[in-house]
């Protein structure tokens, strides 16, 4: 194969490798959280993002696998999901960025995240080479029309019962 061989932890391909498929494709997670149009309307302290579509349900944004968190984000862009605080949505801050001039990046499912902490986060063989914060992150995994799933950088616990309408960070990520 003329794939390159890449290792998981490796910088490559805009940003930190963390899964690898048999056939040479994966999925790689920006060096650093988004910040990007983010906000704090509540005071937490940092700047965050709203999920959007607040007491909706998004048509297809419930995919938790890994390989489903493109979908969703096209998903949740593609019904203009708004916030509740003024400022963008996660899945459409994430679709608009461009970091190491890569323009395909997008909002992590539930499973793509667990995997980023499993791998480059703290319940990674090396630690937390990926530089998350101990802090909720925003899936692109809906759970009904007033929630969406979270996943702990701190610990790896994930949460479903988290309203849409909240701010939290935001890590993106790309295949290659």
């Amino acid at each position: 194969s003329d794939l390159p061989q890449y290792q998981v932890g490796d910088l490559a391909e805009g940003g930190i490798i963390f899964q690898i498929n048999e056939d040479g494709t994966g999925l790689v997670a920006a060096m650093e959280d988004l910040t990007e149009g983010a906000t704090d309307p509540y005071g937490w302290g940092f700047n965050g993002y709203e999920w959007g579509c607040y007491q909706q349900y998004v048509s297809g944004a419930d995919g938790q696998a890994i390989g489903t968190g493109y979908q969703n984000t096209l998903d949740i862009v593609a019904q203009n999901c708004q916030t509740q605080n003024g400022g963008v949505t996660a899945a459409q801050a994430a679709l608009s960025d461009t970091t190491e001039a890569y323009t395909d990046w997008y909002l992590p499912s539930k499973d793509e995240l667990l995997a980023m902490y499993n791998t480059i986060g703290n319940g990674g063989p090396e630690g937390n080479v990926g530089g998350f914060q101990n802090n909720w992150y925003w899936s692109s995994s809906e759970n009904g029309f007033n929630n969406a799933w979270l996943v702990s950088f701190g610990n790896g616990n994930t949460n479903y019962l988290n309203l849409k309408s909240n701010t939290y960070r935001v890590r993106i990520i790309r295949a290659f």
